[in-house]
């Protein structure tokens, strides 16, 4: 009886109640986001310091997280994953690359808003076939798309939607990106507006780049859960601030 009650207790934490607690807290920062602004007493011109102290403090708590992420007993990766495949180029593989990669740069400058959106669409689409092909995978991609988006549903009951609306319309596929997109345009001095295709771009690199860390297996999966749902819950914070001005 005491041997079997010690196996219970050092066997592996499940996966699924982690992810679908990223899912919760995704849901519950986007919608307390005009609630927080509000409690931090900030306006336009008086933005307060917990705007900032408080993102910095959750940055600090979930990278100490991390750094003891690799000893907590998560269960590994399933046994239902595919092996992996050595891909061997040839020059004819390569040249097609080459090509494709030289049109998408001239269809870029010409058409750089259509063609990020394609790009992005792409990805929100290989994130689907990716759930069809590794089910057991379903619930890491689901709280995937969740910390990217979901820190944004304040939009959803926002008083002034309608203002917005338009706006929204132009930005809402890059919205997980908004954060880094807005800090990119400002460095070089050009408007957010001026510059969707980075905000989807970016979105893109981050929808892959998850689907790689999922690959990886969970502990990877995780940290980087923790920073994308962050940079979305700041970035959301801003964009409510934009429109509140």
């Amino acid at each position: 009886m005491g041997s079997r009650r010690s196996m219970e207790v050092s066997s592996p934490i499940s996966r699924a109640p982690i992810f679908s607690l990223f899912v919760a807290a995704s849901l519950l920062l986007g919608w307390f986001v005009p609630g927080f602004y509000a409690w931090t007493d900030s306006d336009q011109s008086r933005p307060s310091a917990l705007l900032w102290m408080v993102p910095l403090w959750s940055a600090i708590a979930s990278a100490a997280f991390c750094m003891v992420l690799p000893w907590l007993p998560i269960m590994g990766e399933s046994s239902n994953d595919a092996p992996r495949i050595l891909t061997r180029f040839s020059v004819r593989s390569l040249l097609i690359f080459t090509a494709g990669v030289a049109l998408a740069i001239h269809l870029h400058a010409e058409y750089s808003v259509v063609v990020s959106g394609t790009v992005s669409a792409a990805a929100l689409a290989y994130l689907f076939w990716f759930c069809l092909k590794n089910p057991h995978h379903c619930l890491a991609a689901s709280a995937l798309a969740a910390c990217m988006f979901l820190p944004y549903a304040w939009v959803i009951g926002y008083d002034e939607l309608d203002r917005i609306f338009p706006t929204l319309l132009g930005l809402i596929a890059g919205m997980p990106a908004f954060l880094p997109a807005a800090l990119l345009t400002q460095a070089f001095g050009q408007h957010l507006q001026e510059s969707q295709w980075l905000a989807l771009t970016l979105t893109a690199v981050e929808l892959l780049i998850g689907i790689w860390m999922i690959r990886l297996g969970p502990r990877r999966t995780i940290a980087y859960l923790l920073l994308v749902m962050q940079l979305s819950a700041v970035g959301s914070l801003g964009f409510y601030m934009l429109c509140r001005a």
